[in-house]
C-alpha cells in the first residue's frame, strides 16, 4: 500500500494515515470482525506492533474500540428509531439481542430496553 504524506509515529502509537485506515477498515462493516492481522497488513505492520500502536493511539485494543462504536451505533439507532432491539443489535454487529444486552449493559449499566425508555420519556418531556 502506498503511503500518503510523511509518516510520523508519536510515542509508539499509528501515523495519522494508518490510524484513519483501521478506523475506517473497522467502521466499513460493523457487523464484521476484521482479524487484526488483516488490519495490520493494511497498515504495513506487523500484527503485535499494530496491536500495541492501535492500543497507543486509540486508547483501546482494536475489538475494545470496535465494541465502543458498535455501542454508539446501536444508542443512535435506538435513539432515531423505532427497530426492535433484536434487528438494531445484528446491524451493529451482535450475535443476537442478548449479546449486545449484556455488551450494553456492562458497558453503559443499563439494558438496552431501559436505556431507550428513558431517552424516549425525555424527549417527550422536553416536548
Amino acid at each position: 500500500m502506498a503511503r500518503v504524506g510523511p509518516v510520523r509515529k508519536i510515542g509508539g502509537g499509528l501515523a495519522p494515515w494508518q490510524g484513519e485506515l483501521a478506523a475506517q477498515l473497522l467502521l466499513r462493516d460493523l457487523s464484521a470482525d476484521p482479524h487484526v492481522a488483516e488490519l495490520a497488513r493494511s497498515c504495513g505492520l506487523s500484527r503485535s506492533h499494530f496491536a500495541k500502536a492501535f492500543k497507543a493511539s486509540m486508547g483501546l485494543p482494536p475489538h475494545r474500540w470496535l465494541i465502543h462504536r458498535r455501542i454508539q451505533r446501536a444508542q443512535e439507532l435506538m435513539e432515531r428509531t423505532d427497530d426492535r432491539i433484536s434487528v438494531i443489535a445484528a446491524s451493529c454487529g451482535f450475535a443476537d439481542q442478548s449479546h449486545l444486552t449484556r455488551i450494553f449493559h456492562a458497558e453503559i449499566g443499563t439494558s438496552p430496553a431501559a436505556w431507550r425508555r428513558e431517552r424516549k420519556a425525555g424527549a417527550s418531556a422536553r416536548h
